[in-house]
């Protein structure tokens, strides 16, 4: 038990700032913003995301992740 202890306080200030760019609300410091995750049915789910300005939709189920859509925020003409 004292071993489990110890490995999660040397593992967790590693973890912590990987864990913190990542954001559920959308509002994240990092590259990567959740929008929304939308479950289809069991072990599969759309996930809503914006990728360094890049709106993405992404199918992830238990065989692996397809891209459905993606946009990027360049709306330029």
């Amino acid at each position: 038990m004292a071993i489990v202890i110890a490995l999660i306080l040397i593992v967790i200030p590693y973890i912590h700032p990987v864990l913190a760019r990542f954001s559920l609300t959308g509002k994240s410091k990092g590259d990567v913003k959740i929008i929304n995750i939308l479950p289809l049915f069991r072990g599969a789910f759309i996930v809503e995301l914006e990728v360094k300005g890049t709106y993405m939709v992404i199918l992830v189920s238990e065989r692996g992740a397809d891209v459905i859509h993606r946009d990027s925020g360049d709306n330029s003409t």
